[in-house]
């Protein structure tokens, strides 16, 4: 008995070894965005940090909240460049990433990438083209309104898991049986 059991447990990992991991499922995903931020200047000329929040509609996922922080250095008396990350958040988990754009005082456009997540989102990746109007509020005040559209993907279980997911409950029964319990009906 045992040697046939273990020459099953061989058989299957042998099997699980051979077996190709399911791919990711990638979904496209688009939604909008608005948001307030404060400007504060670094020291350096034409630089400056900004910390914003924000609320929007995402077509996958619902509802959310956003908290980004980023660098913007204007390279003319018009254009900017920026740098930064954001977390979203999500009734049934987060997702978090890095973004890189361009823009005026008034529009702005820029490439976001989701580099992880937490509870549904968890292990999530995905690109996104953002583009956006701003308008300044005060002199160290903004508030913004973006659409963007791109693509999440998120990871499925490998094959490997799931052969030894079911090597666990062959065991488990092989050693009901070897009991005599009777399975629930």
């Amino acid at each position: 008995m045992i040697r046939s059991l273990a020459a099953i447990l061989i058989a299957l990992v042998m099997l699980g070894a051979l077996a190709v991991p399911v791919l990711a499922d990638t979904k496209p995903d688009s939604g909008t965005l608005m948001g307030t931020g404060t400007i504060t200047a670094t020291g350096t000329v034409g630089v400056f940090d900004v910390s914003s929040t924000g609320s929007g509609i995402d077509l996958l996922s619902g509802d959310f909240t956003t908290a980004t922080t980023y660098t913007i250095t204007f390279t003319s008396p018009f254009t900017d460049i920026f740098s930064g990350s954001f977390v979203d958040v999500f009734s049934q988990g987060t997702t978090f990433g890095t973004f890189t754009g361009f823009g005026t005082f008034t529009a702005f456009t820029e490439e976001t990438a989701i580099t992880g997540g937490t509870g549904i989102f968890a292990g999530d990746t995905g690109e996104f083209i953002v583009i956006g109007t701003s308008t300044s509020t005060s002199a160290t005040t903004t508030s913004s309104t973006s659409t963007y559209a791109g693509y999440v993907k998120t990871p499925e279980p490998s094959s490997l898991a799931l052969i030894l997911t079911g090597i666990g409950l062959l065991l488990v029964m092989r050693k009901r049986i070897g009991l005599g319990i009777q399975q629930a009906s």
